[in-house]
């Protein structure tokens, strides 16, 4: 399992108070304050930069080896009617022209959609089409756990498969899980059509991590304290998953 940061927990706003300063230098901050390798990414942060600014990024992200693995698309999608839906798909090819410049391999989206049948094959449908340019692309798109039609597990991984293929998966979370069933229930049934798991009870990480063992989950771990401008809370969230992972001999 692979240590990274959830930078969602700084914010989703353009500009937002983080200690890493500008978004540029998020790859230095991350790697040189917490060792971690990798970064998720809400896309609002991005919102009005330029295309040297997504090289700037990418450069950094390359030179400290903390690359981008997840752009993530936070705010709800509006799949709930046929008029919503063609801005919400042209947002989705955005994402993934967007991942792809930044060099990140996984697009996560939440979506807005009722939880009814005819939804479900509705959301399933676009989701199919825009499946067609992930693929080209070779990202694999995770869908974020939100309230209507992915909040329920069991539909959200009803809708999983009925999209199908191998690059359709779920980010899910500890509070998600522990808000639906609870960690074990949930996280077992989620973690097998996960890229990236985030962290976000510090309590509940060794026990997160054991679960994830348990089911043969060998991908990112995304650290997301809820006082993310104490570094503190970032170390104390990093200390704890490196010791539930690897044990206090190598702690």
């Amino acid at each position: 399992m692979i240590p990274t940061i959830s930078v969602a927990a700084f914010g989703l706003e353009p500009g937002v108070d983080t200690p890493f300063g500008a978004l540029q230098e998020l790859p230095s901050w991350a790697a040189r304050e917490l060792e971690v390798r990798g970064m998720n990414v809400p896309a609002t942060m991005l919102a009005g930069a330029t295309g040297r600014d997504f090289e700037h990024l990418r450069d950094q992200a390359d030179r400290f080896g903390c690359p981008v693995l997840v752009l993530e698309q936070r705010l709800a999608l509006d799949l709930s009617s046929s008029d919503s839906s063609t801005g919400s798909a042209e947002r989705m090819h955005a994402l993934a022209a967007a991942a792809v410049r930044l060099g990140a391999s996984h697009v996560s989206v939440a979506l807005k959609a009722d939880n009814d049948e005819p939804s479900l094959e509705r959301v399933a449908s676009i989701l199919r089409e825009v499946m067609a340019e992930v693929e080209q692309h070779e990202l694999t798109l995770m869908l974020l756990p939100h309230e209507g039609l992915t909040d329920d597990p069991e539909r959200l991984m009803a809708l999983v498969k009925s999209v199908g293929g191998f690059r359709i998966g779920i980010q899910p979370s500890i509070k998600h899980a522990m808000s639906h069933g609870g960690l074990e229930a949930t996280m077992r049934r989620l973690a097998p059509y996960a890229a990236s798991v985030v962290a976000d009870d510090v309590k509940l990480i060794p026990e997160l991590v054991e679960l994830l063992k348990a089911v043969g989950y060998e991908n990112t771990i995304a650290l997301h304290p809820i006082r993310a401008n104490q570094l503190g809370s970032w170390k104390t969230m990093r200390d704890v998953l490196h010791t539930s992972i690897h044990g206090e001999s190598e702690a």
